[in-house]
């Protein structure tokens, strides 16, 4: 999304990339790792490793556990005491304390500033947002906020929050996706009414079926580009002689005005 824009657009071998653009990188996760650091060395260097979660919600909670099970350490910050003692009971690898997130001192006392990423999942955007800011005040180096608010995104985003993460936008991705012709597994919306990224499995009515994506994609609208193949679990990185077969599940890049033909033709 370029500097300023207002929509997504899908790229294409002579697109040039201008600085301050907002890319969407599909992947192999090392691989697209690399890629971060290739670009931006300084703050793709080190890994996640310690996270806080300001918030003992379903949200939070499922946050932690999702955290947990990529080996990932994880604090927890919950001021009602009661749920902060459920919390420790459900979530044993979890450290949880039952305390203000928004209280200056207890963020330094518990050595916020050691964290590499603060998610803020207070319920409210006022407080999310303060302890979002506060905790990058202390020294942690990213900050998430979940925003119930989606206009706020933006906002978050521009006084200093990294990311800004609205539950009704992941929600309308869930509810796009089942109106694909129960074809796409997957959706994430890049930006509304500009691009969306769909993935589908392969079948024999699919105009991929059998057919390298080059002469594929020439049966498919415009802006359509193919980011992404997994066979029998196993990666495979698309070019335009690579042959698509039955059963791969395929990730591509479509632009908004051209998804439900796109999505019907996959």
């Amino acid at each position: 999304i370029p500097e300023g824009a207002d929509h997504a657009s899908v790229p294409h071998g002579d697109t040039v990339i201008e600085g301050n653009a907002r890319v969407v990188v599909v992947g192999r996760p090392t691989s697209v790792r690399d890629f971060s650091r290739t670009l931006d060395p300084e703050s793709a260097a080190s890994e996640v490793q310690d996270v806080v979660v300001v918030g003992g919600s379903t949200t939070g909670k499922l946050t932690a556990e999702a955290l947990v099970d990529r080996g990932i350490s994880v604090r927890l910050i919950e001021f009602d005491e009661a749920r902060a003692r459920e919390l420790a009971e459900l979530l044993p690898d979890v450290t949880v304390f039952s305390h203000d997130a928004t209280d200056p001192e207890f963020l330094s006392r518990e050595h916020i500033q050691d964290a590499d990423v603060v998610v803020s999942t207070l319920g409210t955007d006022e407080r999310s947002l303060l302890a979002a800011l506060l905790s990058k005040r202390e020294g942690a180096d990213r900050a998430i906020a979940v925003v119930e608010q989606a206009r706020y995104v933006d906002l978050f985003e521009t006084v200093g929050v990294d990311v800004a993460v609205n539950p009704r936008r992941v929600t309308a991705e869930e509810i796009t996706r089942f109106t694909r012709e129960r074809r796409a597994e997957n959706v994430a919306i890049i930006e509304p009414g500009g691009a969306e990224v769909v993935e589908v499995e392969v079948d024999d009515e699919s105009v991929l079926a059998g057919r390298t994506i080059e002469e594929g994609v020439s049966a498919l609208p415009g802006g359509v580009v193919v980011g992404a193949i997994t066979r029998d679990g196993e990666y495979v990185t698309p070019r335009g002689s690579t042959r698509v077969e039955v059963g791969d599940h395929v990730v591509a890049f479509v632009q908004a005005d051209a998804i439900d033909e796109v999505t019907a033709k996959l």
